[in-house]
């Protein structure tokens, strides 16, 4: 049994590295200022599906020869 999988380990690291630079923060005074840091880092690494695989999105859209886009 996996306990974190390939999936789940960037949010884990990610998170858990934002939550130190906040814990500094706390320390240095600046812990409201700085509040944010860990949601928008969780949020940013939040594991989602693919609808389309990535190559989908970064192909080129091609042209018709009619003119039309």
């Amino acid at each position: 049994m996996r306990v974190l999988g390939n999936r789940w380990l960037p949010l884990a690291l990610t998170t858990s590295a934002a939550l130190g630079i906040w814990v500094l923060a706390v320390a240095h005074g600046f812990g409201w200022q700085m509040i944010w840091l860990p949601a928008a880092v969780a949020g940013a690494a939040w594991p989602r599906d693919r609808k389309r695989p990535l190559g989908h999105c970064l192909r080129r859209p091609r042209r018709r020869h009619d003119g039309t886009a």
